[in-house]
C-alpha cells in the first residue's frame, strides 16, 4: 500500500480548508484516509497552517510521499529539515520545527548591518541613565 500525505479539501464553496491527511494513493481525494496529521486555512490575512509533528516525522520515515504542494508547507514550518536531519543521523532528539521565514530573516542580516546594531547597543550602555 503505497501511501502519501496530501491535502483534502472541506469547507464552504470558494472557501475552502484543507487537512493533511495520510491515504493510500489509490484512494479519491476526499475519500477515506488513515490519519490526519495536519490542518491547513489559506483564508485570512494570515494562513493557518499547523502540523502534528511527530505524526508526520512517523510518517515520512515509513516511507509515505508528500505531494508537492504538501512538501512546500512542511518545508515552510521546519519539518522536511528535521526529517532530512535524521536521515543524515544526525540528533533531532527534542528539536522542534522552526519556521523557515524565521530562519531567513536571521540569515539576511549583513555585516554592516550587526556594525550598526552593535554601534548602537554601545552608545546606549554609554548612556548614563537620568
Amino acid at each position: 500500500m503505497p501511501a502519501v500525505i496530501r491535502l483534502t479539501r472541506f469547507g464552504k464553496r470558494h472557501v475552502p480548508i484543507y487537512r493533511v491527511i495520510v491515504v493510500d494513493s489509490r484512494k479519491a481525494r476526499d475519500g477515506q484516509f488513515i490519519e490526519q496529521v495536519g490542518f491547513y486555512n489559506p483564508n485570512g490575512s494570515k494562513p493557518e497552517l499547523r502540523f502534528e509533528q511527530e505524526k508526520v516525522l512517523k510518517w515520512l520515515g515509513v516511507g509515505a510521499q508528500p505531494s508537492d504542494t504538501v512538501r512546500s508547507l512542511l518545508k515552510k514550518v521546519g519539518i522536511m529539515d528535521i526529517f532530512h536531519a535524521a536521515k543524515a543521523g544526525r540528533s533531532v532528539e527534542g528539536k522542534v520545527a522552526v519556521p523557515r521565514a524565521l530562519k531567513v530573516k536571521a540569515a539576511k542580516i549583513g555585516p554592516k548591518a550587526k556594525a550598526k546594531a552593535e554601534a548602537a547597543k554601545k552608545a546606549a550602555e554609554e548612556k548614563p541613565a537620568e
